[in-house]
């Protein structure tokens, strides 16, 4: 009786170590942040053609530069907007919008991992027919 007591509290004890071990292997997987960080905006810079006027609608390219330390910069995804313009919706890392020209145009962007995570909002006005950019660090965005 004592030898089968024996075995059971052994096996026991062999699970709650084998468990240990497996826990700490996972967590220094994800260095153990869980989920991983966040991406980080850098900078957003918007470019009007060349041929853009007031009072006319014409295509404004906007480029998101973002970084992400456990995410290559080709999995990021990309969501924001210019409110304002026909066609304002960011959905990649350079997206072209449509803007008429008569205003200046709040836009919002935002950039997430596949994990999840997401970074800080960023704003930015873009002008009538203006080529400009805006930083995070110092932060010159809007």
């Amino acid at each position: 009786m004592r030898f089968i007591v024996a075995l059971v509290l052994g096996g026991a004890l062999a699970l709650v170590g084998c468990g240990d071990d497996g826990g700490s292997d996972g967590s220094a997987g994800s260095g153990g942040s869980g989920e991983g960080a966040a991406p980080t905006i850098t900078m957003v810079a918007w470019e009007a053609t060349p041929d853009c006027a007031a009072r006319q609608e014409s295509n404004v390219f906007v480029t998101v530069t973002a970084t992400d330390p456990d995410t290559d910069a080709g999995d990021l995804i990309y969501s924001g907007s210019v409110s304002g313009c026909l066609i304002g919706e960011i959905n990649a890392a350079v997206s072209t919008v449509s803007c008429p020209n008569l205003a200046d145009y709040p836009g919002t962007v935002m950039v997430s991992d596949p994990d999840g995570n997401n970074s800080t909002p960023v704003a930015f006005t873009v002008g009538v027919c203006e080529t400009e950019s805006c930083t995070t660090d110092p932060d010159t965005c809007g």
